[in-house]
């Protein structure tokens, strides 16, 4: 194809359509956010990690030859789910055995009372010897002493073969399963472990400096790192009074509610207090940081052009991000639209969140 071919169909669109311009595409429509300028206490950064708020290895009440497992590692469970099963054969003949000895017990009790009875209607006539009185007493007793001691063994048999159904002290998940179908387990034998993280519990050392600063109840901020570093907001609810001798540490724990589950255990978790002297920062709204290749930036409207701004994150503030780079204060940065806008490219801004 020669070079004039190649300038013919390059032009042929504006012959066949006239009203066709090689200017840009329309601005693009965007809502921005001012910069704005706070002051706040410089931020203490306590790395620590998740824990649930309530966890436990379960353990069996009873011995003997695992017969089922349900429990399954990862697995939800509910309070009182069964998580597995002992063979229960012996307590069933056990138990039945206890009962059947308690009808010929009952029995002989209800014949001493009679005995007893009789005995003593002739005592009171002076029929019969103190020594035939006390016998009479005496045998009473034994035998309602033999009828009590079998039912407090039945009600233990009857403990042990419902504990032979090993449930689930309360909600959670199944994180080890420590025994197999067929294998024989004593008593105390480990069953499951079981972690509830409704609640988790964030804990991380406090450096001794601060430990006259610092006090239950204070308001901090947790950074999750496995949540895509989701700030969430919390309050100390417990400073431990006992030093970790080789860091000089007192361990603090914040609660945090998770009733969806989002937030895991054993993940990496920052706790941020403010603490010490004030100092003036500028925040940007989260929405408006976009990740590049080059790192975090945002967009800065200036004359109605989409200016790329690249900036370092220093920290987070609810909703806002402390940032640091060549953007002042009141100056506009786009929130919503800033996933589609090129660098230097033309917006039209239809709506002004103010903060």
């Amino acid at each position: 194809m020669t070079t004039l071919t190649k300038t013919f169909l390059l032009f042929l669109p504006f012959f066949l359509f006239p009203n066709l311009s090689l200017s840009q595409p329309p601005p693009s429509p965007v809502s921005v956010s001012p910069v704005i300028e706070k002051e706040v206490k410089k931020p203490l950064k306590l790395v620590g990690a998740t824990l649930p708020a309530k966890r436990s290895v379960i353990s069996s009440e009873v011995e003997g030859i695992v017969g089922k497992i349900t429990a399954e590692e990862g697995k939800f469970v509910k309070k009182g789910e069964i998580l597995a099963e002992i063979r229960n054969d012996k307590l069933l003949l056990a138990l039945q055995q206890l009962k059947n000895e308690k009808k010929e017990a009952l029995a002989m009790s209800e014949l001493s009372e009679k005995d007893f009875a009789r005995i003593k209607e002739l005592y009171g006539k002076g029929i019969v010897s103190d020594g035939e009185f006390d016998r009479a007493k005496t045998e009473r007793e034994s035998k309602q002493s033999g009828l009590l001691s079998l039912e407090s063994r039945i009600r233990i048999a009857e403990y042990d073969l419902a504990a032979s159904k090993i449930q689930a002290p309360f909600n959670g998940y199944v994180t080890k399963q420590h025994v197999e179908v067929g294998q024989w387990l004593d008593i105390g034998g480990q069953v499951v472990s079981l972690v509830n993280i409704d609640t988790i519990e964030v804990t991380a050392g406090l450096p001794e400096r601060y430990i006259e600063t610092v006090s239950e109840g204070m308001e901090v901020s947790v950074v999750l790192s496995s949540l895509n570093r989701r700030t969430v907001p919390g309050k100390i609810s417990s400073i431990i009074p006992d030093a970790d001798p080789r860091a000089i540490s007192f361990p603090i724990k914040v609660v945090l509610e998770n009733p969806d589950h989002t937030i895991k255990s054993l993940t990496s978790a920052l706790i941020v207090l403010r603490v010490g002297e004030s100092e003036k920062i500028k925040l940007v709204p989260k929405d408006s940081i976009v990740n590049s290749p080059q790192g975090a930036m945002v967009f800065a409207v200036r004359e109605g052009v989409a200016h790329p701004v690249s900036v370092e994150q220093k920290d987070w503030y609810e909703s806002f991000v402390h940032i640091e780079g060549k953007i002042n204060v009141g100056e506009s940065v786009v929130v919503r639209g800033n996933e589609r806008l090129r660098p230097m490219q033309q917006v039209r801004i239809v709506d002004t969140i103010e903060q």
